[in-house]
């Protein structure tokens, strides 16, 4: 990073070990002599590689931090994620025993009821049979009721009426 480029003061930095030494003790380079002649342009040109350099350690370790974050948040999430499937696999167990409980309940549930419905199904037949024997029975009587009638019917129209008087 360049010091004129545009710094992200959104970003809060990390801080910096031995950052205040660095600024407040600037080492000049063996190879430069600081000399009383130098410039008061060449003293703020110093200073101001050495805010760019800081600056510049700054942005690195705010990036580390901010990896560092993404890192833990990334983690927090697998956690949270594993979580998850283990509670939907808990909770689709559940869902599937229950599902069974309920089957096996109806299935006892209709057992019951068409053994009900069975008992009910021989009643009623026996029922019919019952109403078929009357039904055969007062068919038979009336038949032999007719029969007698007609025979007696015959009888008389047959016989011719007795003479009257001498």
């Amino acid at each position: 990073m360049l010091f004129g480029e545009a710094v992200d003061e959104s970003v809060t930095p990390a801080p910096v070990a031995n950052a205040e030494a660095s600024v407040e003790d600037p080492q000049p380079d063996s190879t430069e002599s600081v000399t009383p002649q130098d410039s008061p342009g060449g003293a703020a040109a110093r200073m101001l590689e050495t805010a760019a350099n800081t600056a510049e350690e700054l942005v690195a370790n705010a990036r580390v931090e901010a990896g560092s974050l993404v890192t833990d948040a990334r983690a927090e999430a697998d956690t949270l994620l594993a979580a998850s499937r283990t509670e939907s696999y808990r909770v689709q167990a559940e869902l599937a025993r229950t599902k069974e409980e309920q089957a096996a309940e109806l299935d006892k549930e209709r057992a019951t009821a068409l053994a009900g419905l069975a008992e009910e199904k021989a009643a009623l037949e026996s029922q019919i049979a019952t109403l078929r024997a009357m039904h055969d029975d007062h068919h038979e009587q009336m038949r032999r009721q007719l029969t007698q009638q007609l025979e007696l019917l015959e009888r008389t129209v047959l016989e011719p009426p007795a003479p009257d008087g001498p």
